[in-house]
C-alpha cells in the first residue's frame, strides 16, 4: 500500500528534486521515530511512515509545489528504551508546546491506543491520504516518574510551514541580572523573501540586548546569505565550497565553488555586534551547522552544547525502493577546503544534555547565558 502513495497526484509531487539545487541545499535530517538510536548514530533510509521523512520532503519541494500537510502535534520524537516516544523537541506555539509537553517526556498512549507519531494522527498514511483531524485527542504521556494525561488538539498543516512559524515564534528577550540577553531558534533557515524580511525585523528589534542566544538544534532547511548577514557585517571569509574527485590525490580536478548564491548584501542592513552564545549538538544538521561554522569564526561568537554530526549529504529516492529516501554522503565536498562531512562543528564549551534527561531546566541554554554574562 505504501508504494501507491507516490502514484496519487498530490503526494507524489512531493519527490521532486530540483535538477543541481543540492549544491545549496543541505537538509537537517532527523532521524526515524520509528527506530531506538544513540546520538551518534543515523538512520539513513527514511519511509513514508517516519515522520522524519515528511520533514525532509517538506523542505525539498521543487519551486511550484507545495509540501503536504499532514496532522502533527509539533513535537519530535525517537523510540523510548523501555516503550512510547520520547520527545526530543517541541516547537513554541504548537499544539503540544501549548499544553506543557517538554523535551524529556514520554508519550505512551493517545485515546488510550499505542501512539505512533505519523499514523495515530493520519490513519491513512499508507494510502496517502491526509484529512485534517477534527478532534482533540487525550495524550497520555511520562514525565519522571509521574503518569499524566492532557487533552491537545492536532494542527493540520506542513511542517515546512510550521518550522517556519516555530521560528517567528521563538524570538524573545529576558532580563538576567542587571543585563538583556536575546534569544532566537532557527527551526527552519529558508531563502524566502519574506521569512528573511520578518526575521530581519524581529532579529533587530533584539538589537537593544546586551548579547543573543542563538539556539541552532533541531534546525532544518538551507542556508541564506541574510541568515549570516543578520550577524556579520562583513563576507570577507565567506565560506566556500568545494567539490572535489575522492580518487584524485593531488586536487587538481578540484571544483571551487561559492556556497551561497552570489546576491549583494543589504547596505541598509545593520548586523548584530554584540556577543552570541550558539547552542549545537547532534540535532544540527547541514546549513545550521554551517551557520555555526561561520559564525564561529568571530571572536564574540561561542558555540555551546555538543558536537555536530557533519551531515551536508542528500536525500534521494532508492532506486531499488520508490517509497525509501536514502541519505547520501557528501565526502566529496570540502568546506574551506577540508572534510565535512562526518566532522562537523566542534563546540568551545561542552555540555551535555541527554535526551532522556528529566530536568526541566536546559543545561546548555544556561551555559550559553553565563558565557554571556561573563563577556557582556
Amino acid at each position: 500500500m505504501l508504494r501507491e502513495l507516490l502514484s496519487m497526484s498530490t503526494p507524489a509531487r512531493l519527490f521532486r528534486w530540483a535538477p543541481g539545487r543540492w549544491l545549496y541545499l543541505f537538509l537537517a535530517v532527523f532521524v526515524s521515530a520509528e527506530t531506538q538510536h544513540s546520538a551518534a548514530q543515523e538512520v539513513d533510509a527514511l519511509s513514508p511512515l517516519d515522520s522524519a521523512f515528511f520533514r525532509v520532503q517538506s523542505f525539498n519541494t521543487s519551486a511550484g509545489d507545495r509540501p503536504i500537510a499532514i496532522n502533527h502535534l509539533g513535537i519530535e520524537t525517537e523510540r523510548a528504551a523501555d516503550g512510547g516516544h520520547l520527545i526530543t523537541a517541541a516547537l513554541e506555539g504548537y499544539p503540544a508546546h501549548a499544553a506543557g509537553l517538554e523535551r524529556g517526556d514520554v508519550i505512551l498512549r493517545i485515546n488510550g491506543a499505542e501512539f505512533h507519531p505519523i499514523l495515530s494522527l493520519n490513519p491513512r498514511a499508507a494510502e496517502g491520504e491526509f484529512n485534517p483531524f477534527k478532534d482533540s485527542v487525550e495524550i497520555t504521556y511520562m514525565r519522571g516518574a509521574a503518569i499524566l494525561t492532557v487533552l491537545i488538539a492536532p494542527v493540520f498543516e506542513s511542517l515546512y510551514d510550521s518550522y517556519r512559524s516555530a521560528t517567528l515564534n521563538s524570538v524573545l528577550s529576558f532580563a538576567a541580572g542587571n543585563k538583556v540577553i536575546g534569544y532566537v531558534r532557527f527551526w527552519a533557515l529558508t531563502r524566502e523573501t519574506g521569512d528573511l524580511i520578518t526575521l530581519a525585523k524581529l532579529i533587530r528589534s533584539l538589537h537593544e540586548t546586551d548579547g543573543i542566544v542563538l539556539d541552532l538544534r533541531n534546525s532544518h532547511g538551507y542556508l541564506a546569505p541574510e541568515h549570516i548577514d543578520f550577524f556579520r557585517s562583513s563576507r570577507s571569509d565567506l565560506l566556500s565550497i568545494s567539490l572535489s574527485d575522492p580518487s584524485d590525490a593531488t586536487g587538481i580536478n578540484r571544483e571551487r565553488r561559492r556556497l551561497l548564491p552570489d546576491r549583494p548584501r543589504d547596505d541598509e542592513l545593520r548586523a548584530y555586534r554584540k556577543p552570541i552564545a550558539i547552542l549545537i549538538d547532534s540535532s544540527t544538521r547541514g546549513a545550521a551547522e554551517l551557520l555555526a561554522y561561520q559564525l564561529a569564526k568571530l571572536d564574540r561568537v561561542t558555540t555551546v552544547g555538543e558536537p555536530t554530526l557533519g551531515r551536508l549529504g542528500r536525500h534521494t529516492l532508492d532506486s531499488t525502493d520508490e517509497i525509501i529516501l536514502e541519505y547520501s554522503a557528501a565526502y566529496s565536498t570540502l568546506i574551506d577546503g577540508e572534510i565535512f562531512e562526518g566532522i562537523g562543528v566542534k563546540p568551545k564549551r561542552s555540555v551535555s544534555f541527554p535526551y532522556e534527561s528529566i530536568s526541566r531546566t536546559d543545561p546548555q541554554f544556561q551555559v550559553a547565558v553565563n558565557v554571556l554574562m561573563g563577556v557582556i
